[in-house]
């Protein structure tokens, strides 16, 4: 999370210490409006990177969903897509969501990507949205609708 190149890509002007990531996980505890899920390597169980649904709403039956990988060594495998696809299966099923959304920044264009392996498509750019280091950059709206979704 601390490392410039990281913070960048999450639009974090701060660092993240100790005692604030902890914080985060505790409530996350508490929460009934995400759903967070580790990544890990199949052959060694080593800790890859996250992803979750963020903000669910259950009677739009929606979800923003969030990705990262902090470890450069896990990206440009697959295992995002592969990781975004469960957790879609999983929003569709389980959770009978009918629509997922992603804000993934301009200068990230690795994420806007991956979310397009995974069946997100653009919907529309929120134009200088964001201010990430000393500009401000766009920002695109990705979404995948259920199979079902009409």
């Amino acid at each position: 999370m601390n490392e410039p190149d990281m913070m960048r890509l999450l639009g974090r002007h701060t660092r993240v210490d100790p005692d604030e990531h902890r914080q985060w996980f505790e409530r996350l505890k508490n929460r009934d409006d995400c759903r967070y899920f580790a990544v890990e390597a199949v052959e060694s169980a080593d800790h890859l990177g996250n992803v979750w649904l963020w903000d669910i709403n259950a009677v739009d039956r929606k979800a923003e969903v969030r990705v990262l990988f902090g470890d450069e060594a896990a990206r440009n495998r697959g295992f995002g897509t592969e990781a975004l696809n469960m957790l879609a299966d999983l929003a569709f099923s389980a959770l009978r969501l009918r629509r997922l959304y992603a804000y993934v920044f301009a200068t990230n264009p690795r994420a806007k990507r991956v979310f397009e392996k995974a069946g997100f498509t653009v919907e529309g750019v929120l134009r200088k949205d964001r201010w990430i280091a000393d500009e401000f950059v766009d920002v695109y709206v990705l979404a995948r609708l259920a199979s079902n979704a009409s």
